[in-house]
């Protein structure tokens, strides 16, 4: 495995010896896989190195925080060859041992979390429904509090690790005051162990991929838990589901990064080999070109969420870097095991290889920890206001010599004259016309050229809306966001030499 050089000793040594594991336990997991069994003895082995600990400070039993999220990244890109040993790992990491970690009572720190880290038990995390998927918020399974206990009725579904995880984190809702849902403080978290009264494994999936993982369907008929069993408080739930989603998509895009060398590995070794019409395949422009698009989609991808990791590892949460990481690396493993296939013709489609089983688990990593629409409108919704900064538009003016519109960012106070009139608001308008033409201004734009308040300027763009001389956009609860003028409007501002313009090389002449 390739280090970064931000990685320090401890981890690096992790990626030697979780590189040595994978190849050497390689050919056993594909003998168990193959007959459908999962590899409990592997992943003995894997508890016995002390893995599961990663994430989960000394005091419990843990690594310690010197190998933190990068070196869970790092165990969740090796154990990903090893089919569902890497996931099972990763879910665990993700599915009750964070959540347990920030939000956990002392109390369940010290019950639950040396366990972990032993690799004595294994967690998975209850968010998707039968009905409800990517809308996590409108949950459907509800916890009620009586007494010291919490009863929970419900199903949940596409659970990974079910039933093989010794507790569950399950997310259920326990408010339906409207204002708790405003404020996204209508849902709770609870620990469930599997031997609770009312619990039940309804069905295990049987996957398109992801051979020998375990993932179903489990049951809830009036399941007590007691109070201690919470985490964090009630109303949380949001809160803390919302917390493991950058560790989630993170370790999830680094769990397609084995995959991806194992494609990239497959597509070399067979066209190097294999000779059609008298050369090798290898020497075809075509598969050259394929496998180079698999070198650089896996290293960006490498690159991207090691980045991620490392800014989690930091402290910070980096909602742009993870969802990234999530989006590029997962349509990233579509693509490599699609291109990988190609370059290996027939034989890549069948199970003599294993890249079609890479092929065949890639799609659901588009799904997974959040769709990758979702991640989309995380990116557009929250993107253009983390980069707003960055992204903020110049004021455009015409320049007077070239008549030719010039970006300003460095923007000179507003207009301070008395009053301001719909004139002045109207020609504003109308200057944006001869910069902008076909684009709206908002009010804010409006107000980097003129003082005025928004009362001011609403009570007079009103006036004009009124005389036809602007056209207004409105939000939804009908508020002036943006304006433009009419036809009428640009001929009140200015007459019609003011718009007028034409580049060097067209004379008068040419224009009959």
């Amino acid at each position: 495995m390739e280090k970064f050089p931000w990685w320090n000793e401890k981890q690096k040594k992790l990626a030697d010896e979780v590189e040595d594991f994978a190849d050497e336990y390689m050919p056993k997991v594909t003998v168990i896989t193959r007959k459908k069994r999962f590899p409990w003895d592997i992943m003995k082995e894997v508890a016995k190195r002390g893995w599961f600990g990663v994430l989960i400070p000394e005091k419990y039993g843990g690594l310690g925080k010197e190998y933190g999220v990068t070196a869970c990244c790092i165990l969740a890109e090796e154990l990903s060859r090893l089919g569902p040993i890497g996931l099972t790992f990763s879910d665990t990491m993700f599915g009750g041992t964070h959540q347990l970690v920030h939000f956990g009572t002392e109390e369940q720190k010290e019950k639950w979390l040396p366990k972990i880290a032993k690799g004595e038990i294994l967690t998975g995390v209850c968010v998707t429904e039968p009905y409800v998927g990517s809308d996590a918020a409108n949950i459907e399974t509800v916890a009620r509090k009586e007494g010291d206990e919490w009863v929970i009725n419900g199903k949940k579904r596409f659970i990974t690790n079910a039933g093989i995880s010794e507790f569950y984190l399950v997310y259920a809702k326990t408010s339906d005051n409207p204002e708790d849902r405003r404020k996204y403080q209508h849902l709770s978290a609870f620990i469930v162990e599997k031997d609770r009264p009312g619990f039940s494994i309804e069905r295990i999936t049987d996957l398109s991929g992801w051979e020998g993982v375990f993932n179903g369907y489990l049951d809830f008929n009036e399941v007590r838990v007691p109070e201690e069993n919470l985490l964090g408080k009630a109303g949380y739930g949001w809160l803390i589901m919302m917390s493991g989603f950058n560790l989630e998509r993170t370790v999830v895009a680094a769990g397609c990064l084995g995959q991806m060398k194992e494609s990239l590995r497959y597509a070399v070794f067979h066209t190097n080999r294999r000779v059609q019409f008298g050369t090798r395949t290898a020497d075809i422009p075509e598969n050259q070109f394929k496998i180079a698009d698999i070198i650089w989609r896996y290293r960006l991808s490498r690159l991207i969420v090691y980045y991620a990791a490392y800014l989690l590892d930091q402290g910070y949460q980096p909602l742009l870097d993870a969802t990234t990481a999530k989006l590029f690396a997962t349509e990233s493993l579509m693509k490599i095991s699609m291109d990988a296939i190609q370059c290996m013709g027939g034989d890549g489609w069948t199970k003599f290889y294993p890249v079609e089983e890479v092929f065949r688990s890639a799609k659901v990593m588009e799904i997974v920890a959040g769709t990758n629409e979702i991640m989309r409108l995380i990116l557009y919704r929250q993107g253009t206001k983390l980069l707003s900064r960055d992204i903020r538009p110049p004021l455009r003016r015409m320049d007077e010599q070239l008549k030719f519109p010039v970006p300003y960012f460095k923007i000179q106070p507003p207009i301070v004259k008395e009053p301001i009139t719909q004139e002045d608001v109207l020609k504003v308008l109308a200057e944006n016309y001869v910069v902008n033409p076909g684009l709206y201004m908002t009010k804010e734009d409006m107000k980097t050229i003129l003082s005025i308040t928004d009362d001011e300027l609403d009570k007079m763009l009103l006036e004009l809306e009124e005389k036809k001389l602007v056209n207004l956009f409105r939000g939804r609860r009908g508020e002036i966001l943006m304006a433009r003028a009419t036809y009428d409007g640009l001929k009140e501002a200015y007459p019609l030499e003011h718009y007028k313009w034409f580049p060097d090389w067209v004379s008068p002449e040419d224009l009959r």
